[in-house]
């Protein structure tokens, strides 16, 4: 099916970044995990390729960072995150309140998102090296993102 309700790239990083994150901290194949945040977001885009596209980039990531002496590489994550929330690239914020659509809005499918995610990654991890990058704030949480509320919502594990 041809994907006109596609994640915007930067809400496919964000649901990617955090798909990584737990595929570090937990015992499931990258397969189960790519898959299950890939229907996290099901009722909200279309996903047909979503799974497949974030397992790449997960690869992608992961061999990167093993290539690089990184010390955290979950705060690495959670500061991409914050840069990807808040930020279109280094030097230039976000316009979270477009003015006449949702920045959560679907688009047309990207065919090469993975490819686009995975250069920002690196450009961002090199920019931290040099100190360019922004660090995410220490008392930053994705729920300070009400823009991205409803992605956060349905990724992260909600407390009872």
């Amino acid at each position: 099916m041809a994907s006109n309700n596609t994640p915007p790239q930067y809400v496919f990083e964000i649901v990617a970044i955090e798909a990584i994150r737990k595929y570090l901290s937990v015992d499931f194949t990258p397969e189960e995990i790519t898959t299950y945040y890939a229907s996290m977001i099901e009722g909200q885009y279309d996903t047909d390729e979503l799974a497949d596209d974030m397992l790449r980039l997960l690869e992608k990531i992961l061999v990167f960072v093993n290539s690089v002496d990184v010390s955290d590489v979950d705060l690495l994550l959670q500061s991409y995150q914050y840069f990807v929330c808040n930020y279109e690239k280094i030097g230039t914020k976000r316009n979270k309140k477009p003015m006449f659509r949702s920045i959560l809005k679907g688009q047309p499918l990207d065919n090469t998102r993975v490819y686009k995610a995975s250069k920002s990654f690196v450009a961002y991890a090199y920019g931290m090296r040099s100190d360019v990058s922004p660090l995410k704030p220490e008392e930053w949480t994705p729920a300070d993102e009400v823009e991205f509320a409803p992605i956060f919502e349905a990724i992260l594990p909600h407390e009872s």
